[in-house]
């Protein structure tokens, strides 16, 4: 079972918000969390508020807050604010203020099977006739 969270209307643009989202998406969220914790981006800020979101939100559902992954995360574009800037000779320049919204999924990590040796196909009795 997944904890899915919506952080919306975040005053950054999706494209800004998306190599942050790739850096963290398949990461286990306690790791998510500190990495965002320390980037110099800005909108690593507003991804790190949605990681702990998520948290907060499986925490509360009793899942173990050492065995979650993010399984996916992503931004996508939202409403755009339009505003006016004045201009020479009483002009207005208009201009677009960008909103996104970052979707965070949550899941248990699967534990990861031990890799078995693949088996050996039978030779038959005309490979071995050949090889000699």
């Amino acid at each position: 079972m997944s904890v899915v969270i919506k952080l919306k209307m975040v005053r950054h643009s999706a494209r800004k918000l998306a190599p942050v989202t790739k850096l963290v998406q398949g990461k286990a969220l306690v790791d998510a969390i500190n990495q965002t914790a320390v980037m110099p981006q800005h909108s690593a800020h507003e991804v790190n508020k949605a990681l702990k979101m998520a948290q907060a939100a499986a925490t509360g559902k009793e899942f173990k807050a050492e065995e979650l992954v993010v399984a996916q995360i992503f931004a996508t574009q939202g409403p755009k604010i339009r505003r006016q800037r004045p201009n020479a000779r009483g002009r207005a320049n208009r201009y677009l203020k960008h909103l996104a919204h970052i979707t965070v999924v949550v899941d248990q990590a699967k534990p990861k099977k031990a890799k078995q040796a693949p088996v050996k196909k039978a030779e038959t009795k005309a490979e071995v006739k050949e090889k000699n």
